[in-house]
């Protein structure tokens, strides 16, 4: 009878206080829950601080293999709500997107690239000018923002990666195919590094990493198709991998492990799958394990009930320090399930984490930093370009605030109170807008910096070498080509040069150098270049008629220092955002908002006719039209999606928007979660 209990209890929905050490408690679906929208595996979940919830990004839909996803929902564990969010535009949909990282220090989904255009639904146009490495979220503003940093790094699916809170950057490693190694992203500059280390594990699919705090090192164990008896340590400081070899180990593999950091007990939790036999016989099995990195020990926590068991990259780890609890999503089969789940490592509150709200002012020879705790506290100062090789030493203790004199111009220094740190350096510059009045004339805007101290900004520009749609075989076998063919592809972006001689103070720089009428050429080594084979080129196409060139900006302040560069922008227009659509019997209406760009000459609405690259992606406005809404009256009850692209004052088309749907598949699922408009 209290084996019955003890079973009843565990699939008891609570708020999580009361969850007994080392138990898993299922929370959706049950009877009494609320509808779960059945999303199916290969996505994303991480743990948004800021609003208390659990971010669901990409992956497939309800029918497991369906098209590649770029759908952001929300899970509330407190109500066990889920909800779908449609923000201004989406990057290109992926699956197998596993190990994208949640960024405290600005509150941002960090997402990287992963498989696309592989399972349909998609138009490879988007694809070739869209699915840049970074791309970030911002759910309080239901805000996607194309960082495209360059030059770049070439993130793969199902890599590992983990956010270094000691550091504020992001860690990567391996990944399926992938052959970069160890890199990192700073998402404070918009920068990559290559790391370079001297030894690391070797490359694979799947395996996951996270950062113990504690040890201040990241932790990665498994795989997805590969045996590996190791468990390893990377260093960001040594920029060292190290084979911890515990005295003994989880099933070593194929085991496709999810792991999170328990930061209240300090251990790293693990799920390891265990699978007997092939193909529609196999049977899976989950264990819950705990590795202790102080005391190189793996344990076995053999908890009453295991979650469900799930096959390959189904599931998603992650920790809510202020709960206690771990949370997995797990995408079962048998029955087909997107479940959620939470484990308690050990019982005991997490420790108050009181931020201190660390920040800095900088002048022409000075720093103040200040936080918001009472009290004396230690300040520590450090110099350098890259946050994991300072070095600090103690400069004043100080009672909410320190001041620092004598510095010297152009140099970063970084200040560090308790575990917060701050850099005597601007945030990079968001909202770019790049707008074409004439071959012969651009103009820069921007949002203006927040930070007081910013007293102006750097202007920069590269040259762009492209491919038009009509040399690129799978565009123009779905949509024929314009008479002048639009930019298809980005082959080369050459170095860039400052315009500005000296910081401009406004938000806004009109360059008169620039000259669109004759394509562009680099000079001097690119940075960044993508290959196209003879499956996808086609030489004999019509090259663009256009030069093209990308625009950037760094904020510039008081001291002295640039901040990273920004996004890099294209001039051809931008991506039309907002797209809804609706059905209206064998109609469908499509709305979407102005762009941001001056000049705008109208859009042209695409309709992809088919999941497939058989099917035509229609060109349905010969002509650019003026107007933010259009009907297409020969939808006729099929499934279709709809394309946005803006045109400038030359004629150019610019950067595909995101689609939206017409009578979409699995289209029964979302009517709890849409409106009548929807994407």
């Amino acid at each position: 009878m209290k084996l019955a209990a003890l079973a009843v209890c565990l699939f008891l929905p609570t708020q999580g206080h009361d969850q007994p050490p080392n138990t898993w408690v299922k929370r959706t679906p049950l009877a009494e829950t609320p509808v779960s929208p059945r999303m199916g595996y290969e996505g994303d979940c991480v743990w948004y601080a800021k609003r208390g919830v659990v971010l669901r990004y990409g992956g497939h839909n309800q029918g497991g293999g369906g098209e590649q996803g770029s759908e952001v929902w929300t899970y509330d564990l407190a109500t066990s709500v889920w909800k779908l969010h449609e923000p201004n535009m989406s990057p290109t949909g992926v699956c197998c997107v596993q190990q994208n990282v949640y960024d405290p220090h600005q509150a941002r989904y960090v997402r990287f690239p992963s498989f696309s255009g592989s399972h349909g639904w998609q138009w490879q146009r988007e694809i070739y000018l869209n699915n840049t490495s970074v791309w970030t979220y911002d759910l309080e503003a239901n805000l996607w923002s194309n960082q495209r940093p360059v030059p770049t790094a070439s993130p793969s699916p199902l890599r590992c990666a983990s956010w270094d809170s000691d550091h504020g950057v992001i860690v990567l490693f391996g990944g399926e195919g992938n052959k970069e190694g160890t890199v990192v992203y700073d998402p404070y500059t918009n920068t990559w590094s290559w790391m370079k280390t001297a030894a690391q594990p070797e490359f694979r699919s799947g395996g996951q990493m996270v950062y113990d705090e504690a040890r201040k090192v990241h932790i990665l164990f498994g795989a997805q198709f590969t045996k590996d008896e190791h468990t390893w340590a990377y260093d960001l400081r040594k920029n060292e991998w190290r084979d911890l070899k515990p005295p003994s180990m989880p099933f070593a593999g194929p085991n496709d492990a999810v792991l999170t950091y328990d930061s209240v007990n300090h251990v790293v939790l693990a799920i390891v799958k265990q699978t007997e036999g092939k193909d529609e016989g196999a049977r899976h099995t989950l264990q819950t394990w705990a590795f202790d990195a102080g005391k190189n020990e793996w344990k076995k926590m053999n908890p009453a009930r295991e979650p469900d068991p799930s096959g390959n990259r189904a599931r998603d780890f992650m920790f809510i320090p202020e709960k206690n609890l771990a949370i997995l999503e797990n995408c079962t089969g048998k029955p087909r399930e997107q479940q959620i789940w939470t484990y308690r490592y050990a019982g005991g509150d997490p420790p108050p984490r009181a931020p201190l709200n660390l920040r800095v002012v900088t002048g022409e020879h000075w720093a103040i930093a200040s936080w918001d705790a009472k009290g004396p506290l230690k300040v520590f100062r450090g110099t350098g370009d890259e946050p994991w090789r300072v070095d600090f030493k103690e400069l004043s203790l100080g009672e909410g605030s320190s001041a620092d004199t004598g510095l010297k111009p152009g140099t970063i220094y970084h200040y560090q109170v308790g575990s917060e740190r701050v850099r005597t350096q601007p945030r990079i510059v968001e909202d770019v807008v790049v707008s074409v009045l004439s071959a012969r004339e651009t103009e820069s805007s921007w949002k203006p910096s927040a930070a007081t101290d910013v007293t102006g900004y750097h202007v920069e520009r590269a040259a762009v070498e492209v491919m038009s749609e009509d040399q690129l075989k799978r565009l123009k076998a779905r949509t024929p080509p314009l008479e002048n063919p639009s930019v298809g592809a980005i082959r080369r972006i050459g170095p860039f040069r400052k315009l500005t001689e000296s910081p401009v103070k406004t938000a806004l720089f009109t360059d008169r150098s620039v000259d669109l009428e004759k394509p562009s050429s680099i000079e001097g080594a690119p940075a960044f270049e993508r290959s196209f084979n003879a499956e996808t080129a086609d030489d004999s196409g019509k090259p663009y008629r256009y030069g093209v060139y990308a625009y950037r900006v760094r904020a510039v302040n008081a001291l002295g220092v640039e901040s990273g560069p920004s996004a890099a922008v294209l001039t051809i227009p931008s991506s039309p955002t907002w797209v809804f659509g609706k059905e209206d019997g064998p109609s469908a209406h499509v709305k979407w908002s102005a762009n941001p760009e001056k000049g705008i000459r109208g859009y042209r609405v695409y309709r992809m006719d088919g999941r497939f690259d058989k099917e035509p992606v229609s060109r349905l406005t010969s002509d650019p039209i003026a107007d933010l809404n259009y009907t297409d009256a020969t939808a006729a009850k099929k499934s279709r999606r709809y394309y946005i692209l803006a045109v400038d004052a030359l004629g150019q088309e610019g950067h595909p928007s995101s689609p939206a749907w017409y009578e979409r598949e699995w289209k029964a699922f979302y009517k709890p979660f849409t409106g009548e408009w929807h994407q």
